[in-house]
């Protein structure tokens, strides 16, 4: 198998042990990742969607060559491991496209194609699973040749150094309203291997194992006859890919893991708790500031209200419900709107303001992340992003501690 994600990553995925792959392009978030995996020595992949970054800017505003600087230049500045970091562009293929005719729509996965490996992307998913506008129905035929099409668009050295993930079965991104998922089936996952074979650096296959979450509640992992499914993977040398594996418990991951899956994407679980840490800080703000406070809740309020995109068709009820889901839903689709202008200024003043606390008046609200405190004297990290990293710490332990990495 001719596949590349760097040669310490590669060695240590072939001795069974996976990687968690962290989904998101939230600036503190990336921030408290990449201080996660300094302080415990451990590898890192990011990877951004299709949706998030393309040619077009995405939701971001990034290209894929201005994400790829990005995490690099951050990585750079926290003195993390260069060759520890890895980064990898998921769904990529016509799904932000997806209202267009085909022809257009796959001549702009294919510059985005293009893009993500002339910017040094290690890891790649190609995911054309999506019906288009023209599209009457969509056939498994279609997907394979659009596949190839995408994939056969480029011809050079680089792609060597990229281990690309097939497959469209997956659950649906960012969660879902309802309970619909299912297995994928034994005879797709044949069929599936015997096409994206020709492909050449194939290492992994996503599949839909049963799990994902909505609104309010997690749909717990249930591995029901995957024996024969691990099987055929081990047999013929490529692994899967987990999609959505958000808010699982350690014990299902563990799970996935021990079924042959190699990768385990989170996403919206990463920018939930973020969303947990700055109305903390809105809490100590006002305990501690009598003027000039951010009032970052009213103002991600207002600028969801003002575009509802992202989220009207995933929060239903009356307007107490719908500002309760704003702030409390699983699916987590403020993560949309945090480089809105007005909410990047609120930002900035509660990040002042928390900064501006003297460490005695600031720990003391924090008497949760007792055991942290170290930490944050170790790394010289301020009161925003120490406050960031103690509500992220959990999950980034457990997804690494699922794929066998030992924790601080």
């Amino acid at each position: 198998m001719n596949t590349y994600i760097g040669k310490n990553t590669l060695k240590m995925l072939k001795l069974n042990k996976c990687l968690p792959s962290f989904c998101t392009s939230n600036i503190d978030v990336l921030k408290s990742i990449i201080i996660f995996a300094k302080f415990n020595n451990l590898p890192l992949l990011i990877e951004s969607t299709s949706n998030q970054v393309n040619q077009f800017g995405g939701y971001t505003g990034l290209n894929s060559k201005q994400f790829y600087k990005k995490i690099h230049l951050l990585a750079y500045k926290l003195n993390y491991k260069k060759h520890f970091l890895h980064v990898g562009a998921d769904h990529l293929g016509p799904l932000p496209w997806k209202n267009l005719k085909s022809q257009k729509a796959m001549r702009n996965s294919i510059k985005l194609f293009r893009d993500a490996v002339n910017a040094g992307y290690n890891k790649i998913h190609i995911d054309t699973g999506v019906k288009l506008k023209s599209d009457k129905i969509l056939s498994k035929k279609t997907i394979i040749e659009r596949c190839n099409l995408i994939f056969n668009s480029v011809k050079n050295k680089n792609l060597k150094k990229i281990s690309f993930v097939f497959g469209t079965e997956v659950p649906i991104a960012g969660g879902t309203k309802s309970y619909a998922l299912k297995n994928t089936s034994l005879s797709s996952i044949k069929y599936d291997y015997q096409n994206y074979n020709s492909l050449k650096n194939y290492f992994s296959l996503v599949i839909e194992p049963g799990l994902g979450f909505t609104n309010t509640k997690i749909h717990k992992l249930k591995m029901n006859s995957f024996k024969k499914k691990k099987n055929i993977s081990i047999i013929n040398n490529f692994s899967y890919e987990a999609h959505s594996s958000d808010y699982q418990n350690l014990s299902s991951l563990k799970n996935l893991i021990r079924n042959n899956f190699k990768f385990l994407k989170v996403g919206p679980e990463l920018t939930y708790f973020y969303m947990k840490s700055i109305l903390k800080m809105e809490k100590i703000e006002k305990i501690n500031y009598l003027t000039k406070l951010s009032n970052i809740q009213n103002t991600i309020s207002k600028e969801m209200d003002k575009d509802k995109k992202h989220w009207k068709n995933y929060y239903f009820g009356n307007h107490k419900k719908i500002e309760f889901l704003k702030f409390n839903s699983l699916l987590d689709r403020s993560r949309y709107y945090w480089n809105k202008k007005n909410i990047v200024k609120s930002l900035l003043v509660l990040k002042n303001n928390i900064n501006l606390l003297e460490d005695k008046i600031f720990l003391k609200n924090l008497s949760v992340f007792k055991d942290q405190h170290k930490l944050k004297k170790k790394f010289k990290l301020n009161n925003f992003d120490f406050l960031i990293y103690c509500y992220l710490n959990s999950s980034l332990s457990k997804y690494y501690r699922a794929c066998q990495f030992k924790t601080k």
